[in-house]
């Protein structure tokens, strides 16, 4: 069949080799393709088999299951490459995240676990590297990475919320990782810390940042590469970070300039336009308030991600700002709504009676408080530990939607005068 999920068996043990091959001939979708003994074996046979997903051992002889993955993706960059371990130590799975695997798994598998694993990798590959944009276009160079579009500077995705306390932070933090991890290594997420005054990104990747936005302020109009480069801060997931000051007072140097004629901040407008052919995506975590930092992130934005919980403030709070997106003439379709903290199980507010009154929702995110509070107490964001939690899930789910977004036209995207024909708006309002 040509249309069956191609698949290469790496690991050093051959009746393992045999087994998982046993195992997916059960599955009429799958083909095992290729079986490889060591790493340096698969890093041959890859681009001739060309399989759409790499079972790989981490242990293995020579070149490891880990720096093997990342040799292969730079060979074939979209193979999805599925991690088997008899260690399930958070470490060894970070580790080979960072790699470029995009599952891990706890050796032996089951045989349900397993080929829900390669059909989940093999879905993606298809919507990320030859759904309606066609495949991945690269860098020029024979080792570039691809790259999500043609397009010469980044897609830009702010997060708001005119409420705290909704999880804009961590819907950012996690976001960021969630497209860090789906373009690859050689893809470039900047996540910009839009909070100048009060800004905590630094403090939920816990980071220590000997630079900030602050050091960049004054030199906004003539800003080179070199500069940039000393100001953003790497994670260990390979996003790059502009971090707020650190206090308040050292946020004043942004209003020693002009505010341009759209009241946007010029200086900060100035930093975000410079950065923009750097990367593939920039997402901006935002202030609650509505001021001239927020208007220059929108000004530039593919997408604005208004984020509210099922509780009656936050959602009249965010359908105002909705409201006042249309007032400034700000493109409807730009805007997706995302639900955060849902549980069905609990009394209150459920999300569909809030999408008829506002929108249908982008992502409705599920409540997992504890997980939510760890990551935040501990500096760790969600998708370092927590990917497999619903959480988790909901966070890498959200990604995956604005990529489709973005790159995508909206369909049935509804017009903003529809937002007042929303029924129950009265009831719940």
């Amino acid at each position: 069949m040509s249309d069956q999920i191609k698949v290469m068996i790496v690991d050093d043990i051959a009746e393992t080799r045999e087994q998982l091959r046993k195992l997916l001939s059960f599955d009429p979708d799958v083909e095992v393709v290729a079986m490889a003994s060591t790493g340096e074996e698969a890093i041959e046979l890859v681009s001739s088999v060309d399989p759409d997903v790499i079972l790989m051992d981490i242990n293995l002889p020579g070149i490891d299951g880990i720096a093997a993955t990342a040799e292969i993706i730079d060979i074939l960059p979209t193979v999805q490459v599925i991690m088997l371990s008899v260690q399930g130590e958070t470490d060894y799975m970070r580790r080979a995240m960072l790699a470029g695997a995009r599952d891990y798994l706890t050796k032996p598998p089951g045989a349900d676990e397993l080929i829900d694993a390669i059909h989940r990798a093999f879905d993606l590959k298809q919507k990320l590297g030859t759904g309606p944009l066609g495949p991945l276009p690269t860098r020029n160079g024979d080792n570039a990475k691809p790259k999500v579009s043609p397009a010469l500077k980044a897609k830009v995705v702010t997060v708001y919320s005119p409420k705290g306390g909704t999880g804009c932070t961590t819907i950012a933090v996690n976001l960021a990782m969630a497209l860090q991890s789906m373009l690859g290594q050689g893809g470039k997420v900047c996540l910009v810390d839009g909070n100048l005054q009060f800004g905590d990104v630094s403090i939920f990747m816990k980071l220590q940042p000997a630079r900030t936005l602050a050091d960049l302020a004054p030199h906004a109009q003539d800003l080179d590469a070199d500069l940039l480069e000393t100001v953003v801060v790497t994670h260990d997931s390979g996003v790059k970070i502009l971090v707020a000051p650190t206090s308040p007072e050292e946020a004043e140097v942004f209003h020693d300039s002009s505010i341009e004629e759209s009241g946007a901040n010029t200086r900060f407008r100035s930093i975000l336009e410079f950065a923009l052919p750097h990367f593939d995506y920039v997402i901006i975590d935002t202030a609650h308030q509505v001021d001239d930092v927020l208007l220059a992130a929108l000004d530039l934005s593919d997408l604005f991600l208004v984020v509210t919980r099922p509780v009656i403030p936050e959602i009249r709070g965010a359908r105002l700002f909705v409201e006042l997106l249309d007032k400034l003439n700000y493109a409807f379709d730009k805007v997706g709504l995302v639900i955060n903290g849902v549980d069905n199980k609990r009394m209150g507010i459920q999300p569909e009676a809030i999408e008829r009154a506002m929108m249908p929702a982008l992502a409705h995110i599920p409540m997992d408080e504890r997980t939510a509070l760890r990551s935040a107490n501990l500096g760790e964001p969600v998708l370092v530990r927590g990917g497999r939690t619903g959480l988790g899930q909901g966070l890498v789910g959200l990604a995956q939607k604005v990529h489709n977004r973005v790159y995508t036209a909206p369909e049935n995207a509804p017009e903003a005068e529809e937002l007042d024909k929303r029924a129950g708006l009265g009831r719940l309002l």
